[in-house]
């Protein structure tokens, strides 16, 4: 335990001096000013995240991938009292934890059933290419998980199961069972939606750190099952189509950029669809397997409006583009829909803008079939000098009062929410009309927690600590 203390002392300090994207990393991804594409910019990246990289040991008595997933795969819990490993496989992020995993004591190799203690998962299972280094300790595609789970999860591909294939599942919502998804039939593990584009953006990362080796790897135990032998694309069209669906249906979240620094500090290499996420559809746009291609998408502000410009290729089967639009990048609302019209270029203006620093845009691109997918986030900022909502006393015992800029147009709610996202009370509505409102807060314990107002038209959030 005390080594894992220092560890993990050393690596936060580390990770906040590699706090952002170090300057000039991705150079070499552009031709002048545009980024490469295809083939051309998955061969940049491999020469990018393989170059001066540095491989930790697998087990050992300095710091070695039990070190790692102790540090890099820590929330708070429940209570906010202490740590716990934050396993994607048994995760609850919308209620109580069903298991709780303590850093290092609760780490085994040895398990009986689902809460037994965590392990490290290969998210890119070991037997698809050969269990060595340095894949066998980058850290980029192994997880803390609950073990059982873990073992479950077995060499099967990621993808979605058939619902009335499933033949095993977890009280979380992980599940095993035949694939419902692309024409593969086969053995799939499926995740819990909050952390599929987690996988999928570590599925391709490996096909792109480890892309020279390929055709190895292709018939290693069930590889094959997703594997196309190539250094491009390098997966099957259904692996490909699969799991691009879920990096855009599950973007990039906060806990993966952190992630992503931390194992920077001491690996030396980053997951560039992290980074980039739109590196992805311009990597895999060329094999014509992916929804309509948006090869531009801007956001600019005009007095006292915004212009949101696209521009698509390959647009085909596509019935609409719906604009949508967020003051927080996590809650957004529809503000414009546009039918598709095949052609070239799109344009919409934003002209009832709300009360926010910065503004969040999006497209949710809709097929004929009802089929959907989501475009990149853009983002504006407005240089308002007002945030729209204020919360006082801060610190705050037993009650906050909140108090928004502009009076409210529309019945709104207001929720409470810890550090890791959890909603930790009862939601509160709060009528048209009003301003201000109240909410008791004695019963959450001490810590630091953020209140978002929500409706049809806007997000405002707050952050205010709890101090008894």
């Amino acid at each position: 335990m005390r080594k894992f203390t220092l560890v993990s002392f050393l690596l936060c300090s580390f990770a906040i001096i590699n706090a952002q994207i170090p300057t000039g990393y991705y150079n070499n991804a552009y031709n002048g000013a545009l980024p490469k594409t295809c083939a051309e910019l998955k061969t940049a990246l491999f020469n990018i995240i393989s170059t001066g990289t540095n491989v930790l040991p697998y087990t050992a008595s300095t710091f070695d991938t039990w070190d790692a997933v102790n540090s890099i795969d820590t929330t708070r819990n429940d209570a906010n009292t202490a740590y716990r490993i934050w396993d994607m496989y048994t995760d609850n992020p919308s209620g109580a934890e069903l298991n709780t995993f303590t850093p290092a004591s609760n780490q085994c190799g040895q398990y009986n059933g689902i809460g037994d203690c965590y392990n490290r998962e290969h998210s890119f299972p070991q037997a698809w290419f050969g269990s060595v280094t340095p894949m066998l300790t980058d850290m980029h595609h192994i997880f803390g998980t609950d073990g059982f789970t873990n073992g479950k999860h077995d060499n099967f591909p990621y993808g979605d199961v058939n619902p009335s294939a499933i033949v095993w599942s977890a009280p979380a919502g992980a599940r095993l069972g035949a694939c419902n998804y692309g024409g593969y039939t086969g053995r799939v593990f499926e995740p819990i939606d909050a952390y599929k584009g987690d996988f999928a953006r570590a599925m391709f990362y490996m096909v792109t750190r480890y892309e020279t080796d390929m055709a190895a790897w292709q018939f290693n135990s069930n590889a094959d099952s997703v594997l196309d032998g190539t250094t491009w694309p390098s997966l099957d069209n259904w692996a490909i189509k699969q799991w691009y669906k879920w990096h855009l249906t599950d973007p990039v979240s906060t806990k993966e950029i952190n992630r992503n620094n931390k194992i920077y500090a001491f690996q030396n290499n980053r997951n560039p669809f992290i980074d980039h996420p739109e590196y992805v559809a311009l990597i895999w746009q060329c094999t014509n397997l992916l929804p309509v291609t948006i090869t531009n998408f801007t956001a600019t502000k005009y007095n006292n409006s915004v212009d949101i410009k696209w521009t698509t290729e390959k647009e085909t089967d596509l019935k609409k583009y719906v604009v949508e639009r967020s003051t927080d990048g996590i809650h957004f609302f529809t503000i414009a829909t546009v039918a598709a019209q095949n052609v070239s270029g799109y344009a919409v203006n934003d002209k009832n803008l709300p009360v926010a620093n910065t503004l969040f845009y999006r497209l949710k691109m809709i097929d004929v079939d009802g089929k959907f997918s989501y475009s990149k986030t853009v983002s504006i900022r407005l240089n308002n000098n007002l945030a729209g909502i204020s919360v006082f006393p801060n610190p705050a015992t037993n009650q906050i009062t909140i108090k928004l800029q502009q009076t409210l147009t529309v019945n709104s709610t207001f929720k409470i929410t810890d550090v890791a996202g959890r909603e930790v009370m009862a939601r509160q509505v709060i009528n048209a009309g009003q301003s201000v409102a109240s909410l008791k807060i004695n019963q959450l314990p001490v810590g630091r927690y953020v209140v978002t107002m929500l409706n049809k038209v806007n997000a405002l959030h707050v952050s205010f600590v709890i101090a008894k």
